[in-house]
Parts: structure tokens; sequence; C-alpha cells
């Protein structure tokens, strides 16, 4: 009796789903290695949203259909497969970070509220380090790039890859960022949280109001990047039940 094997086909560079993709990843190469502002991040998160939700659609068509098996496609799938549960990894301990930044900042924001100036320095000193441990999170779970040694028609593979590399520094430029919005009291630069006169009080109250602001959207982007790879992987795994 005949076994008849089911496989999986990727689609071609061609596909409109891969191209719109690949027109999202221009945008975001332009924003890669530059010093990325708050909004700029914020559009970026988006971006790597759109660009995830083309390669679900991508993987999820792929799933349906079927076509020669071939060895050097289950590799990749099964490297991807595990190089998706280190991002994942990565994604959710950046998101549990971001959740304990966004609690310092309102105890900063209360201790500003107060005119605390001890506890003002104490929520600081928090703050960095909390910072510094969650840019240090992201380089520790940092893996080697399942490099692509496929041909043209897997273009796919490739926009994986690259989308994955721009992730991981999308998540670390979010440390960064957030490291440098206080400056220690000894630099020449004013805090952006809380700015202390000679005399001790306190100004520029609502500063800390904003930063808390801020984390909590890029936090709130990063779990829908989190969505966004569950999905993925999810479709990688159908994939791999071929």
């Amino acid at each position: 009796m005949a076994c008849h094997t089911r496989s999986f086909s990727l689609p071609t560079r061609s596909h409109p789903f891969l191209q719109n993709a690949e027109e999202e990843l221009n945008r975001l190469r332009a924003c890669v290695g530059s010093s990325l502002t708050y909004e700029i991040m914020l559009d970026a998160l988006k971006a790597v949203d759109h660009v995830y939700e083309s390669i679900n659609e991508l993987l999820s068509m792929s799933s349906n259909l079927n076509g020669h098996s071939h060895m050097q496609h289950r590799r990749w799938l099964e490297q991807e497969l595990k190089d998706s549960v280190n991002l994942l990894d990565m994604c959710s301990t950046s998101r549990d970070n971001l959740d304990t930044i966004r609690y310092h900042v309102q105890d900063l924001e209360l201790a500003n509220r107060r005119g605390d100036l001890e506890a003002i320095k104490s929520k600081l000193r928090d703050y960095n380090l909390i910072v510094k441990k969650a840019n240090r999170d992201v380089k520790i779970q940092m893996f080697n790039k399942n490099e692509s040694s496929e041909g043209e028609s897997l273009a796919v593979v490739s926009l994986l890859l690259e989308t994955r590399e721009i992730t991981i520094s999308m998540l670390q430029s979010i440390f960064i960022y957030l490291s440098q919005q206080i400056v220690s009291q000894k630099s020449s630069k004013w805090s952006l949280v809380s700015r202390l006169s000679e005399k001790g009080t306190i100004s520029c109250k609502v500063d800390a109001a904003c930063l808390r602001v801020n984390v909590e959207e890029l936090e709130n982007g990063v779990e829908s990047l989190f969505r966004h790879l569950i999905k993925c992987r999810v479709s990688l795994l159908n994939i791999f039940s071929l």
C-alpha cells in the first residue's frame, strides 16, 4: 500500500503578503542602529506586529499546501521552533521587566508628589538598577542566528530571520532608551523625572507621570508583540505536524 507523506510548501517572494512584510521591514531597517525616540519605538513595535501578521498568514497558507518533502526544510523548521521559544522567553522577560519598571516609576511619582527628597533619591536608584537588569536580561537571552541556506523559493525563511533580529534589537533599544531617561545627579544634565534645585526643592513633578505613561505604552507594545509571536509559533507547529 502506497504511503503519501504530506509536507509543506512556502510561498515565493512574489506573494503579496511577503511583499507587504518586506515593505514594513524596509521601514524598520532605517530605525535599527539609530538613536530611537519614544515615538519611533512605538511605531516600530507596531510595524513589527504587522510583519508578524504577514508571516503568520504566509505560514498558515503553507500548512494547507502539499508539496515535495525536503529534509532541508525540516531542519530549518526544527531550528526555527527552537529559536521561537528563545524569542518568546526574551519577549516575556522584557514584558515582566517593563511591568516592574512601571511600578518603580509609580513609586517615584508618589515620592515626587510628597516632596520627599530622600525617597526620590532611593527610587531613582531603584529605577536605574531594574533598567540595568532588564538590559542585561536581553543580552543574556540573545541566541545565535539561524543562518538560512535556502533558495529564493524560501524567501519567508530569510524574512523570519531578519524580523527576529530586528525584534531583538527593538527590545534592546527599549531599555537603552529607558536608561537614558534618568541621569546621574553628578551629571551636568537635568534628570527627566525630578529636577532638584540647590535648595533641595523639587520641580518638574509632571515628568514622572509622563515617564509612567511611556513605560505603560511600551509595555502594551511588547505585550502585543508577544501575542503575535505566540500565533507565529502555533503556525510553525502546525506545519511541523504535517
